[in-house]
């Protein structure tokens, strides 16, 4: 920092101020005549020009400390000032130069700080609404502004999520500062429900902050809890009706038809049906079950489609004689293998293969057509693919109506509940077919006309399409 100049009245001032005891004493001695007029104006020149002198370069060091001081109360970036004349103004010199590295280390951590906290802020997935207790808007994080709209600060709560429920309990909780949590439904632009807790500070913060609002998005949460308590519904019903059956029919055996070798026989059958249908039940459920399990576990194996296609088109010839129809396998020379687990996708095509015979028309064919495309399905798995191996099956029956394809592959799901029971179905097959093909990182797509038939394209990633 330069020499600070100086005004000439301060100057003065403080010449003034430092000669005023030497005044005093040169003018006792010329009241008392041992000094003469002339000699005290030479004297007192000499002291006044002495006193100039010296208290000059104080004069500049107090103005630089003080320039120096406000420049730094105003957050300004400066070089301390270079103080001199004395021993003890070199060392103010160094202690003021200490404090501006102290004091710009400890505001470049605070930087840091609030940086970091700006970031972590950011980066929560929960929505954070921060008000004062007008409840206007002071502050927001990455994933609101994501929700709500950006330049969300300054505006009312109310405009930026309108929800009574939810303004009601800010309220509350600004004038009796006892935290809340609540849960409510929010419609714009869709339905989504949110859990809601709404804090205060004790004192709001200097940034004008009294109330915080987290939002956690329970939509999937909640809607999976209904898809548990479904399926333990859907669950214990297809297990209580073949125990009731055949619960009856022991009752019936035991009493009326105790000696009716007739009815014994047929109660027999339908009670060895009965618990073949749990046991298939059972079955799929703990297939589900493993399948699921196993979600996060992407099968690397090396699966020649071509030698289990036949495999199931032999498995299966019996169950198509039965009905008249023929299996015909359509497959692409040179079909390269697939990336997956070899007994899950037999699962796959064995579940879809006796599906297409089950629902075919009598006197009918079903088409096994497998290749290799470029028309990829409009899935995330297949974003950064160039081509996929598709197996498509295809039979000839009632088809299914628009309506139901987005459901067929929920848990227990039936287009024809009495048709399927009468063929065995449990009504997990598809839920089983999909989830084996989400693990592989596929695509199932289901194409049918009603009166026509059906066509279910199973899509799958290329062994070395990694």
């Amino acid at each position: 920092m330069a020499k600070h100049p100086v005004p000439f009245h301060t100057l003065l001032k403080g010449v003034v101020i430092i000669s005023s005891p030497s005044l005093a004493i040169l003018a006792l001695y010329v009241v008392f005549g041992t000094l003469n007029l002339g000699h005290f104006l030479y004297a007192y020149t000499l002291i006044l020009v002495l006193s100039a002198i010296f208290i000059r370069p104080l004069l500049s060091n107090a103005a630089m400390l003080t320039e120096y001081v406000r420049n730094l109360s105003q957050d300004q970036k400066v070089s301390p000032p270079e103080l001199s004349m004395l021993s003890t103004m070199t060392d103010l010199s160094n202690a003021l130069e200490t404090l501006q590295r102290s004091w710009e280390g400890r505001k470049q951590q605070m930087e840091h700080i609030i940086t970091e906290r700006e970031i972590l802020v950011d980066s929560l997935p929960d929505i954070l609404i921060m008000t004062n207790d007008e409840q206007t808007v002071v502050k927001t994080n990455k994933a609101s502004r994501n929700r709500f709209g950006q330049n969300l600060a300054g505006r009312k709560l109310k405009d930026v999520v309108n929800n009574d429920q939810l303004l009601n309990t800010v309220a509350s909780v600004a004038n009796d500062f006892k935290p809340r949590e609540i849960e409510f439904l929010y419609l714009d632009p869709e339905p989504r429900d949110y859990r809601a807790v709404v804090e205060r500070f004790p004192v709001p913060s200097p940034g004008g902050i009294s109330i915080i609002i987290t939002l956690t998005d329970v939509t999937e949460l909640k809607q999976l809890e209904k898809m548990r308590a479904d399926f333990v519904a859907n669950a214990s019903h297809e297990i209580r009706t073949p125990l009731a059956s055949i619960s009856g029919f022991i009752e019936t055996l035991r009493g009326p038809a105790k000696d009716d070798e007739q009815a014994r026989e047929q109660f027999l059958q339908v009670m060895s049906e009965q618990a073949t249908r749990m046991t298939n039940l059972v079955t799929d459920l703990l297939s589900l079950s493993k399948v699921e399990m196993n979600m996060h576990s992407i099968p690397t194996g090396n699966v020649d489609i071509v030698r289990l296609l036949r495999a199931e088109k032999d498995n299966l010839q019996w169950q198509a004689k039965d009905k008249n129809m023929q299996i015909i396998l359509d497959i692409a020379e040179g079909l390269p293998a697939s990336r997956g687990d070899e007994s899950e996708l037999r699962q796959v095509f064995h579940n879809l293969i006796g599906n297409a015979i089950k629902y075919g028309f009598h006197d009918t064919n079903v088409t096994i057509a497998a290749k290799v495309t470029a028309s990829l399905p409009s899935d995330p798995n297949f974003i950064h693919r160039e081509k996929a191996l598709v197996v498509a099956i295809t039979d000839r029956g009632e088809g299914i109506a628009r309506e139901h394809l987005p459901r067929l592959t929920e848990r227990f799901y039936r287009v024809d509940s009495a048709r399927t029971r009468t063929i065995g179905g449990t009504g997990l097959g598809l839920a089983i077919v999909k989830h084996i093909i989400q693990r592989h990182r596929g695509v199932m797509k289901v194409d049918s006309e009603v009166g026509v038939g059906s066509t279910f394209s199973v899509f799958l990633p290329l062994f070395d399409d990694v």
